[in-house]
Parts: structure tokens; sequence; C-alpha cells
């Protein structure tokens, strides 16, 4: 008796700009998106990262040895605000050329760890996400910066207000990837690998507590609230990304994966 089995798929109908999507299939199928094959975990899961200014809808395909899928998941816009700073030295708006190799030094840094062999296992779904630092959210993601008067590129982030010192947590299960103590414009900063190229981003820190390849778990402290780099004054950034997309934090919290 042969038994025909159905490929399983689980996707949400529509995500916002922004949005992490989180879908789940078999763990040997193969799924793609724009032609571009996505990893699947030991438990299939998979992620698609929606971009700020994503404008079209995504089709995703699945494959399996027997049959194929395809899904649409429709794109919603999102309203996006603009924040005016001032009051910032200049040389953090501008940096002057010798600066300038530092910046982009620091960048190619935090871009490898996005890029380089991202875990399958995604350690940030059984437990989700929870903030990783009491206070209020001063700048949230995506606004539209200008930055003593000059356009900027968006936030690519949150901002909490919190005092120097404060503590900061862990917001998701995940592997120390990055520990840096004196970048220009992010100053110390921490990147933690949550699995499926999911990626946080903590800079400004006045210290660091944890260690490159440290296995963190969610509430863990791993760092102090500061105020080092391209700050006005102590504050945590917290940003996230899939692979070099990144994402709104906010929307993470308390959320329940499939």
């Amino acid at each position: 008796i042969s038994v025909a089995w159905s490929l399983d798929l689980s996707l949400p109908k529509t995500a916002y700009q922004g949005d992490l999507i989180v879908g789940r299939t078999e763990p040997s199928a193969e799924v793609r998106i724009k032609g571009k094959r996505l990893i699947v975990g030991p438990q299939g899961y998979f992620v698609l990262p929606v971009p700020r200014d994503q404008k079209t809808d995504f089709q995703v395909s699945v494959k399996s040895e027997a049959e194929t899928l395809s899904r649409i998941i429709r794109i919603l816009a999102y309203t996006w605000r603009t924040q005016k700073i001032k009051g910032l030295p200049q040389k953090y708006v501008t940096p002057p050329s010798e600066q300038q190799k530092r910046v982009v030094s620091d960048n190619r840094k935090v871009q490898n760890v996005r890029d380089d062999h991202p875990y399958p296992v995604p350690f940030f779904v059984r437990k989700g996400f929870i903030k990783p630092a009491n206070g209020t959210v001063s700048s949230p993601f995506g606004l539209n910066r200008v930055l003593n008067g000059k356009p900027r590129s968006f936030h690519s982030g949150i901002d909490i207000a919190a005092p120097l010192g404060h503590p900061v947590h862990c917001p998701a299960d995940g592997i120390v990837r990055l520990v840096d103590s004196d970048m220009f414009l992010m100053g110390k900063t921490l990147m933690i690998d949550h699995g499926l190229g999911v990626t946080s981003i903590f800079i400004h820190l006045d210290a660091i507590t944890a260690n490159t390849g440290d296995l963190v778990r969610q509430g863990e402290l791993i760092a102090r609230v500061g105020k080092t780099g391209r700050a006005t004054g102590p504050h945590l950034h917290w940003g996230v990304s899939a692979g070099q997309i990144p994402l709104d934090p906010l929307r993470l919290i308390k959320r329940q994966f499939p």
C-alpha cells in the first residue's frame, strides 16, 4: 500500500514592512523566494525578513520530493515618521576622512557576523523575545533621521532610554558572535546570533559582561547601558536583523512562533 503524504507549510497570509516572517515546513523541504534558497532548520523552521521599504508581495515556493507548493504573502505598508536630532558633535554626523576607514571597518565586522554561517537551530522560537532593558522607547525602528540638519539613513533599531550602568539582559537565547570595545560610531558593541540568521546588536554600551562564543540565555545579564560612540546621552540601542535586513525589534517582544 502506498501512502501519499501532503507537504506541510505554515506561513502567515500578510506581513508588514519591517516584520520577521517565521514559517515552518518539512525539515527536508527546499524553500525559495526570488530564486534564493533559505535555510531550513532541523525542526522545519525558516525565516523571511520584510525590508522596511518592501513594495511588492512575497511569493514563497516550497518543494519536497513529491510535491511543490507556492504561497503569496501580502506585504502591507507601514507609516514611518521622521526624527530630527540636534547637538551631535559634527565628527559623528560627517566623520572626518581619517575616521571614515574606522567606520567602514566597523560596519564590515557587523556585516560579516550577519553573513557568516548562521546557526540552523532557531534558539529564539521556544521562548521568543523579551525587552532587553527597562525604560521608555525614545526612538522606534524605521524613523527617517535628520542629524544636525542632515538627512541620514533610517533608524535600524530601537533606542531605550535608561540610566548609565543600567542592566542589559539577553532578549532571546543565542550565541555571542561579536564583542568590540571601541567602534567609532557604535562605541562598545555586542552581537548575539539567535539562529537562522537572526541576530541582535547592542551598541553605545558602557560595559559588556559576555564573551565571544558564550551561549547566553534569555534574561541573562550581558551588558550595561552606556553612551559610547555617537550618543547624546545614556541609552540602549537594540537592533534585530535577519541576514543584512534590519527588522522592528518591538514587534518580536512576547511574540509566539508556530
